[in-house]
């Protein structure tokens, strides 16, 4: 008589795989400079109340947006670079380990949606000359960001138990088109932002060409107008960032799951610049503007060091004196 195994309940208790320790290494590396950035950031945001006012539904929202939704990975991460070398033996239900692994997916991927909001917002703004505040921003963001957190609920209401890497056995929702559904919506919301910070960032151009054409002295940009055009350039060059760090990894995650197999190292590669690019991205931004990148500087003390070349420049290479006749 053929011995039939129990069926895998959402109950059933399991210890973690420990070959997922590297990957978690790895993801808390690649997350560091990261942070270091995200506190830079804040130090400059504390001591300066007018730049917080400025660029609150910009760089600051990108800034902390991004790193409150980053926090579930991270300290999933960190636990279990912890339980699983000192408790190997540490056991989790099915049910609680998914969810947690599906909520830290939700937040993760919904991160995305934050610096599209931005984009649509300052697109909306170009369009209609309407500024919108920070109520309309994150009511944006809650609205792209929805999708994901109701996948995440119906993953555990109506999955499937299966094999996985972080968890021993996961809950999802086995559908011929579900990948294509849910990877397709996150380039949608990835692809959402470079259009929008594309189209802004040419509306600029064109309307500093038409004050140029003008010629007129009034009508020249003003230093707050050059801000917001290094502005455009810095989501432009973060959103085109993300595009091709989490794009790869999207679509090395949508040809995995379709059965086409990625070579081991290329998948590592685009896992980490993803990782590291994650807390990175608002960096690009804020080294744009002229306020933040100043900012910076004294932060990193490195205008010390930047003052003294320019002095040792001057004292060896002195200007030439004018003399004029009497």
């Amino acid at each position: 008589v053929m011995s039939l195994s129990p069926p895998l309940s959402i109950d059933d208790i399991h210890p973690f795989d420990p070959n997922y320790l590297p990957a978690a290494i790895r993801n808390i590396a690649t997350m560091c400079p990261g942070l270091i950035a995200v506190f830079m950031l804040l130090s400059i945001i504390m001591r300066n109340k007018k730049m917080f006012d400025s660029y609150k539904c910009t760089v600051v929202f990108l800034t902390f947006g991004g790193f409150s939704l980053a926090i579930p990975i991270i300290s999933f991460n960190i636990f279990m670079v912890i339980v699983i070398p000192l408790r190997p033996q540490f056991l989790i239900s099915t049910i609680v380990c998914s969810s947690i692994k599906q909520f830290c997916a939700a937040t993760m991927n919904s991160s995305f949606a934050v610096a599209s909001s931005i984009s649509l917002l300052r697109y909306l703004l170009v369009i209609s000359g309407k500024e919108f505040g920070g109520g309309i921003l994150i009511g944006v963001y809650f609205a792209l960001s929805a999708p994901l957190y109701i996948y995440f609920v119906l993953s555990l209401c109506m999955g499937t138990i299966s094999k996985n890497d972080e968890c021993p056995y996961f809950i999802e929702i086995e559908w011929e088109y579900r990948p294509l559904l849910y990877f397709g919506y996150l380039s949608l919301i990835i692809i959402l932002a470079d259009l929008c910070n594309i189209r802004v960032l040419l509306f600029i151009l064109a309307h500093r060409r038409k004050l140029a054409q003008r010629g007129s002295s009034g009508t020249h940009f003003s230093r707050k107008d050059r801000d917001q055009f290094n502005l455009s350039i810095g989501l432009l060059v973060q959103s085109i960032t993300v595009t091709i760090t989490f794009g790869s990894t999207i679509l090395f995650m949508l040809l995995y799951s379709y059965g086409v197999a990625v070579p081991t190292w290329l998948s590592t590669i685009t896992n980490t610049l993803s990782s590291l690019s994650t807390l990175l991205n608002p960096l690009a931004c804020a080294i744009f503007i002229r306020p933040f990148r100043l900012e910076m500087l004294k932060s990193l003390q490195l205008h010390k060091v930047i003052n003294l070349i320019l002095f040792s420049f001057k004292f060896c290479f002195p200007q030439p004196t004018n003399f004029h006749s009497l």
